[in-house]
This record gives structure tokens, C-alpha cells and sequence, in this order.
């Protein structure tokens, strides 16, 4: 049974909804369906944002919000609303007013026309949150045997882009939106609120130009609103947010845990579509409701107590901005069983179509056990002979009347050929009849055999041959009887011509009389004989015609049989190629897939699968005729009979339900070593700091929640594999997740305050250059700007030492054998590819930089360097600068030797020269 934490997942705008939709998706990707203690809920400004779906692994099931999870905050005429209520939306900058358009698409990257159609929409906002609150708190009262409540509170995550309007200009309103309607909830039950925030970068490395114009500037206004919201001093006169019929009292942050993402972490590695990142969080906000759930409270608890206790505070600057990062060790059975239920489709189809090589002998044997084998001659006739005897059944054997003999002869070959007429048709009936079933069923049996449908194939094309074959013989013998007849009737007539011009004398001598009339009698017998023989080939030439038909229509029942078959397998091949490329494709940054380890080794063995097996199988649930159906059904059918027979076959299980633990242990330790440190390092926060000059003594609180199938028999746990590759200050929390075909690993880093959130001032620079304001309430900035509220420590410090040193580190200044030269964009000369002159001794070069006040220029410059080299690209740069006597040999970039610092006229040297030094042992190296 599942131990989940009741939680609720609000996205906002665009990104936020894609990030909670991954949420919804990896919950029903792992147990099925949403648990009771989950709810979902989304807020835009853009009606199509619910059409947004995404692909389920459990099949085609596609995975979107439903009516009650999503609100559409549109706004029409906007501008008549906000002149019929002036007062209600009195916090629209006024800069900012001629950008209310119609909210119907979007808020236009504008924050505060997110925050007017939040204010318009208030009620929808706050009934909707009311209801989804309400049945998760209900989750106890479900009867479910799948999934148990963690604990009474409750989680509200919050996920939104601070670059757009709307997720940037809703996010501090809701929030506090979910306090108010929070504080009817039972007062045993507490509400944390959680907050995912993707800061701009990704938005820009996506799309430059006039369209991204707000997404810096947004971010800064964004985060100076919220910055000063959770510094705010509640006990002081409160802010209040006016709504229609409600206003409330802002009386603490709005938030309990504020993630900061970016693009990019400490290595630089960098993301560049905002859909990977949405869902990287969607999976973190899974991963924080899953039964990893204990593990991550303990980890915000601890977090919450650093923001508490204030030892990560720079001057009077709160820390409360964390950093997050996730990987995820993934192995996918399913789609692994898959590939190969797929290929042993395709392999047993290839069976079935093919044909043997000892196959040659079924039209033989066919037509030696339906008796139809006419060729050479009377050697073979076992038609003919079926559908009537060679000869009448009664001979012509004495001559009645002499006088009347003609008459007595032409009624009996005119009853010898009527009775003739009545006995074929009877037997050409019952023959063909039987012939029919006979070839019907010996289809039907060698159909449903490995190799069938090209054994029945082969078959019929061999059949119509002998048909052919046997029908121009009885053609031939046909006009050969035809000509008989003929002669054998000139022969009759002579014979009787004599028999009636014998004299008297003749008739007397009885041996004439006797010998003519059975020349007669012999020549009825040929002609009686003749008619049989004709009638005979002359209906088997009918019978061999209407053959060759039904053998035609069998066939082509077996070429669309084979046709649907070849479809089928071409379909089932594309589905194992889709996979196959689907798993080889670039991974995701954040996720190891171990499955790609095995895909090669997907083979269909002829051993392995039984053609036989899969026959019975469809044929158990169809009638007698099995394959012989699959020329009347669908496509769609005989590819779900291969589906449902292959997918149980037992390696398509055994890929399916192999656990990655079982998958772990095959690898060498040195082989899990090297996994592991990638994990490692692809869950590095997605984000990095510059505090700017100022010194934090304190590590930051950096924690690892480890999501295993089983703590307690996990490869990772045992032998301290995992704990054994942290650094001293890293911990790791191990928690059982149930989930046997993936390791998960959350890491969390805190905390910083936000003005040292890496691109920050970048941010401050674009909006100060903006036309708009990217604040979301004109009078809360009046506010800040009366108190004198600032995203910087208020405690300005000296930092032209820092600079300094760090501008010969990161070769913005350099010793050009006569002089101290800067780098300068603002105060060089371009001819002189901005390099400015300082002075020779290097103390009067240090007094020039600091007069001509490059401090804040060279900060610019040197934050760029850092985050163009990753962090721990720098971090290993600062380590060689600091160790032992490097900065002095090689970095310095010094035009003397240390010896000359004993001279009197270098004392002024010497002193700055300390000072460096010393800034690099006991700073810079901390």
C-alpha cells in the first residue's frame, strides 16, 4: 500500500500547467490512477492551455487536466473593466494600463495583467481551491486498499515561470489565496506552501528578439516583489490585497520553500527547452508527494530551520532562495518486453508467410485423396471415372426387329446419352461438392501450421497448375471423342447398310447373318461408348473450370491473408524501431536510462517462440478455421492477437518485470562507482550564486533524498556505495519508494538570498532599460521605495581589492612590459581594443583603477567569466590560485621580483602586494 502526503499541485500559466501535468502523469504512470489525497489544479489566461496533453506509458492513454482542474482567468475588455472599478485595480502601474488588452490568449508577458485577471477572477480562483482542498482532506473517508494517508498536513506546491505574465503576475495572489481559504481547514491540519520558480534564462536561450523583451526584466520585478514579501516586517502595519468581496491581510510570507531553477547548473550544463525543465519539477513535485515523502519533510524542515535561524543572512538580506536538482536512474522493462513481444510478432508472421522446402508435395497429396488426377492418358482417371462410368451400364446386345433396326438403335443411344446426362449431374454435383469441402478444409488444416499461409500459398499456385495441366487433357480428349463420334457413327451405319443387302442365301448360311449383326451390334457399343467417354471429359472440363474458380478464390482469400500479415508485421516492426530509436535518442540531462544497456541485446530466438503455441492460442478464441479467419477480420485484430500472444511469451516477461536492482547487480563495482558519481553529478541544482563581494563563513545545508525499490536490500545502500562518493558536507536519506524500475535522487541546496542567484543583476540591468514596470502592485512599490527596501545588502563594501586581484586572475588586467593595463568597454578606446593605462608601479596602477571607479564594470564582467566557465570549472580554477605560492608566481602577472620589495621606494608595493595575498589566502580560498 501506498503512504502518500495529501498534496495539492497548482500550476500557473503555461509552464506551470505542463509541470504539474508531468506530476499527473508520473502519478499514473506509477499506480495506475490519481490517489484520493492528490488534486491537481491549474489557473491561465490562455483557454487553449487545457488542450496541452501528454503521452502515458501505460499505452496510447493520453494524460491531460480535466474541466475541474483547470480555470481559464480570462478577462474581456479589460480597459471597461478597470474603468467601472477604478479603486478594486488601483495597483495597476500607470505605465502599464494601455497594455490591459483582451486577457483571452495570454497576459501578454506583462505581470500585472496576470494580476488583473487573477483580481477579476477571484471567486472561481478561491471555489476551486476551496473544492480541491476539501477532497483531498477527504482522502481518509475513500475506502481504498492502494494508498494510505501520510500524515494530517497538507502540501500546496506552487509552479510557475517568473519570466511570462501570467505564472509571474499570479504566483504572490494566489499564494496567499490558498492561506486565506487555508485557515478554514481543521486547525490540526497543517498547510505548507512550496514554491517551483523557473527563472528566465531558459526562455532566452530558446527565442531572441522583440518577444522576450519581458522575461529578464519580469524575473528581477518578480523576485523583488517577493524578496521583499519575505522580509517583510509583519508586525508593522500589513499589506492588504483588495478583492471584489474579500480583502486580505498579508501577515506572513507567502511562502514556506522557495525553489529557484535555472537553466544550468554549477558545470554549466544547460538546458534548452522549458518543457525538460517542467518536467524535471513536475517530477520533483511528484517525488515530494510519493513515498519519498517522509524523507523530503525532514529535508524542508531542516531548510526551514537554516531561513529560521538567519546564519546564512548576508548584512540584512534574508536567505530563503534554495536550489534543486534531480536525477533519475531509470530502467523500462516494459519497453524492453515490449521490443521483443514486437520482434517475436514479427518473427512468428515471417514463420507463417514463409514456405517449406518439403512443402512441394501437398498438391499431390490433395489430389491423389480428392480423386481428381487426370493426366496421361487413361493412366489417370480418377475424375472421369467418379463422375461416370467409361461405358452404358446396359450393353447393346442383340438385334430385336432387323426391318426396324435403325429405330431400335437410335432409341437406345438416345437413351444411352439421356440416362447418361442424369447419372453426371448427380455424381458432378456430389463430386464438386465434396472436392470443394475437401479444399476448403486441406487449406484450412495446412493454414493453421507454422509456415501455413506459404505452404497454402505455394500450395494452390501448384494445384491450379495440374488443374490447368488436367483441363487442356480433357479438352484435348474431348475433341478427340467429339471426331470419334463421327467416325464411329459412319462405321454403325455400314454395318447396317450390310446387314440389310444381305441376299437370301446370306440369311441362310447362318455365320453371315450371325457375324453382320454383331458388327452392328459391336458398332452401337463403340458409339454408346463414345457418348459416355464425351459426356465425361465434357463435364469434367466444367468441373476442372469451376475448380480453377474456387481455387481462385481461396487463393485470394490467402494473398489478402498474407497481405494483412505482411501489414501487421510492418507495423509491429515500426513499433520496435520507434522504441529502439525512442531509447536511443538523446536522454533527458537529468535521467540515466540503464534500459539503453540492453536494447542490443533484444533477440527473437527461433527456440524461444512456438508458431504452433501462437495458432492454438487464436484459435481457442475463434472458431475451427483460426488463421483462415484473418481474411474476414481487421487489421486491427490480428495485430491485437500477436499483442496479446507475444507480450506474455516468457522473455517479454522476463524484460518486463526484471527489477533494476537485479539489473544493478550484473554491473562490476567499479562499473556502479561511475553511475553513481554521473548521478551524482546530473542532480548538481539547477542553479549558482555569486554573493558579490560579500563572505558567507557558513557551508550550505545540502541534502540527498534517495529513492530506492527497498532501503534495506538496495545495491546503492549496500556497502555504502552511494554514501561512500558524497563530499564530508553532503548527507544522504535513503527511503523506500516501492517503485522496482527506478532510483531517485532529489537534492536539495540552501540557502542564498536572492540577489546572489546567478543573472540577477543581468536581470536589475534590463529593467532598468524596460519602458513597463515588472512590478505587480503600484502601491506596495511605493511602499518599497518610502522604505528604502533594496534586493542588495544595504552595506555597501569596498571591493576594488577583490576586483583587483580577481581582474589579473580572470585576465582582465595584464602588465604589458611597460605598464598596468585594465580592461574597460566603458572608459577604452575600441582602436586600442579597450585596454586603458594605469601606471607602471604597481601601487599607483591600483590608486588609478579605484579612481576611475571600475568596481562595478569589472563585477559585471568577472560574474560573466564565472558562469561562462561553470562553477566547478571556477571552483578548480580558485583552488590552483590559492594553493601555495601560484597567485604570487602565476597569476600576479607582477613586473618585479620579490626581492625588490626590500627596496624603500617599493614599500607601497610591498603593502598592496601583502594585501593581495592576503585576500587570496583568507577570502578567495574559503
Amino acid at each position: 500500500m501506498a503512504k502518500l502526503k495529501r498534496s495539492l499541485f497548482i500550476g500557473l500559466g503555461g509552464t506551470g500547467l505542463k509541470s504539474i501535468l508531468h506530476t499527473k502523469k508520473r502519478f499514473i504512470d506509477t499506480y495506475g490512477e490519481i490517489p484520493p489525497m492528490t488534486a491537481f489544479l491549474a489557473f491561465d489566461t490562455d483557454g487553449d492551455s487545457i488542450n496541452v496533453s501528454l503521452d502515458s506509458h501505460l499505452g496510447d492513454k493520453k494524460i491531460s487536466l480535466d474541466n475541474s482542474e483547470f480555470v481559464y482567468i480570462q478577462v474581456k475588455g479589460p480597459q471597461q473593466v478597470l474603468k467601472q472599478q477604478p479603486e478594486l485595480f488601483d495597483f495597476v502601474p500607470q505605465v502599464n494600463r494601455d497594455l490591459l488588452v483582451n486577457l483571452s490568449d495570454g497576459a501578454g508577458q506583462v505581470r500585472s495583467n496576470g494580476r488583473f485577471a487573477t483580481h477579476f477572477n477571484y471567486g472561481a480562483i478561491e471555489n476551486a481551491i476551496q473544492s480541491k482542498l476539501t477532497s483531498i482532506l477527504n482522502a481518509d473517508s475513500i475506502a481504498n486498499e492502494k494508498f494510505k494517508v501520510n500524515g494530517n498536513d497538507v502540501e500546496i506546491n506552487m509552479m510557475f515561470s517568473v519570466a511570462g505574465g501570467t505564472g509571474s503576475g499570479t504566483f504572490l495572489d494566489i499564494a496567499y489565496i490558498v492561506k486565506e481559504v487555508s485557515k478554514s481547514i481543521n486547525a490540526n491540519v497543517g498547510v505548507s506552501t512550496i514554491a517551483f520558480a523557473i527563472l528566465p534564462d531558459v526562455f532566452n536561450a530558446m527565442m531572441n528578439g522583440p518577444a522576450m523583451a519581458n522575461v529578464l526584466p519580469n524575473g528581477y520585478g518578480a523576485f523583488y516583489d517577493l524578496d521583499y514579501l519575505m522580509h517583510q516586517n509583519y508586525d508593522k502595519k500589513p499589506l492588504e490585497i483588495k478583492y471584489a468581496n474579500k480583502t486580505i491581510q498579508v501577515e506572513s510570507p507567502p511562502f514556506d520553500l522557495v525553489f529557484t531553477i535555472n537553466n544550468s547548473d554549477k558545470n554549466a550544463n544547460t538546458y534548452t527547452k522549458v518543457n525538460d525543465l517542467s518536467e524535471l519539477i513536475g517530477l520533483a513535485m511528484f517525488t515530494g508527494a510519493s513515498e519519498l515523502s517522509g524523507g523530503m519533510s525532514s529535508s524542508y524542515d531542516n531548510v526551514k530551520t537554516v531561513i529560521a535561524g538567519g546564519s546564512m543572512k548576508v548584512a540584512n538580506k534574508h536567505s530563503w532562495a534554495c536550489g534543486l536538482g534531480l536525477s533519475e536512474l531509470y530502467y523500462d522493462g516494459n519497453k524492453l518486453g515490449n521490443i521483443y513481444a514486437h520482434k517475436a510478432s514479427v518473427s512468428i508472421i515471417n514463420n507463417l508467410i514463409a514456405a517449406e522446402t518439403d512443402s512441394f508435395n501437398l498438391d499431390d497429396i490433395f489430389i491423389t485423396d480428392a480423386k481428381i488426377r487426370e493426366n496421361n492418358g487413361d493412366e489417370n482417371n480418377d475424375l472421369i471415372d467418379s463422375l461416370l462410368s467409361a461405358n452404358p451400364k446396359i450393353q447393346y446386345s442383340f438385334i430385336q426387329d432387323e426391318k426396324s433396326v435403325e429405330n431400335e438403335i437410335k432409341a437406345y443411344l438416345g437413351n444411352v446419352s439421356e440416362s447418361a446426362k442424369t447419372d453426371i449431374e448427380d455424381n458432378f454435383n456430389s463430386k464438386e461438392t465434396d472436392v470443394n469441402k475437401k479444399l476448403n478444409d486441406f487449406v484450412i488444416e495446412h493454414i493453421n501450421k507454422p509456415y501455413g499461409v506459404g505452404n497454402v500459398e505455394r500450395f494452390l499456385n501448384a494445384l491450379t497448375k495440374h488443374v490447368n495441366l488436367f483441363l487442356n487433357e480433357m479438352k484435348e480428349e474431348r475433341d478427340e471423342k467429339h471426331n470419334n463420334d463421327e467416325l464411329f457413327r459412319n462405321q454403325l451405319n455400314q454395318t447396317i447398310s450390310e446387314l440389310k443387302d444381305l441376299g437370301f442365301m446370306q440369311r441362310k448360311l447362318g455365320s453371315t447373318l450371325k457375324n453382320t449383326k454383331s458388327d452392328v451390334i459391336q458398332s452401337v457399343n463403340l458409339v454408346a461408348g463414345n457418348i459416355h467417354e464425351h459426356i465425361r471429359r465434357q463435364y469434367a472440363i466444367t468441373f476442372f473450370n469451376n475448380l480453377l474458380l474456387t481455387i481462385d478464390k481461396e487463393y485470394t482469400k490467402v494473398k489478402d491473408i498474407k497481405y494483412k500479415l505482411k501489414k501487421v508485421a510492418e507495423d509491429c516492426e515500426s513499433q520496435f524501431i520507434g522504441l529502439q530509436n525512442q531509447i536511443n535518442e538523446e536522454p533527458k540531462k537529468f535521467v540515466k536510462e540503464l534500459h539503453r544497456d540492453f536494447v542490443n541485446t533484444v533477440v527473437v530466438l527461433d527456440e524461444d517462440i512456438s508458431v504452433g503455441d501462437y495458432i492454438k492460442s487464436f484459435s481457442s478464441h475463434t472458431n475451427d478455421k483460426g488463421i483462415f479467419n484473418f481474411a474476414e477480420i481487421s487489421d486491427k485484430l490480428i495485430k491485437d492477437s500477436f499483442w496479446g500472444f507475444s507480450k506474455e511469451l516468457p522473455k517479454a516477461l522476463e524484460f518486463r518485470n526484471r527489477k533494476i536492482d537485479d539489473v544493478l547487480s550484473t554491473y562490476t563495482p567499479e562499473k556502479l562507482n561511475e553511475m553513481i558519481k554521473e548521478l551524482i553529478t546530473k542532480s548538481n541544482p539547477l542553479w549558482s550564486y555569486n554573493y558579490q563581494g560579500h563572505v558567507v563563513s557558513r557551508q550550505h545545508h545540502e541534502a540527498f533524498i534517495v529513492g530506492v525499490p527497498n532501503s534495506n536490500n538496495s545495491v546503492f545502500v549496500k556497502d555504502n556505495l552511494f554514501v561512500n562518493l558524497l563530499e564530508a558536507n553532503q548527507k544522504a536519506d535513503f527511503n523506500s519508494t516501492n517503485m522496482d524500475d527506478r532510483i531517485v535522487i532529489y537534492r536539495m541546496e540552501a540557502t542564498v538570498p536572492i540577489y546572489a542567484v546567478s543573472n540577477m543583476p543581468l536581470y536589475g540591468e534590463k529593467s532598468k532599460i524596460s519602458n513597463i514596470s515588472h512590478h505587480i502592485d503600484a502601491n506596495w512599490l511605493l511602499r518599497m521605495q518610502r522604505e528604502n527596501f533594496d534586493i542588495y545588502p544595504t552595506k555597501r563594501e569596498d571591493h576594488n581589492l577583490e576586483y583587483w586581484v580577481t581582474g589579473f586572475i580572470y585576465d582582465f588586467i595584464k602588465f604589458d612590459g611597460e605598464k598596468y593595463m585594465a580592461y574597460s568597454e566603458e572608459q577604452g578606446d575600441p582602436i586600442e581594443d579597450y585596454w586603458i593605462e594605469l601606471g607602471h608601479y604597481r601601487d599607483e596602477a591600483f590608486d588609478d583603477f579605484k579612481r576611475r571607479k571600475l568596481q562595478e564594470e569589472f563585477k559585471r564582467m568577472i560574474d560573466a567569466k564565472i558562469n561562462a566557465l561553470g562553477e566547478t570549472e571556477n571552483q578548480k580554477l580558485i583552488k590552483e590560485v590559492t594553493t601555495g605560492t601560484n597567485y604570487n608566481e602565476n597569476f600576479s602577472k607582477k613586473n618585479f621580483d620579490n626581492n625588490d620589495l626590500k627596496d624603500s621606494k617599493m614599500i607601497k608595493v610591498r603593502e598592496l602586494f601583502s594585501d593581495e595575498i592576503n585576500f587570496v589566502k583568507k577570502v578567495l580560498a574559503v
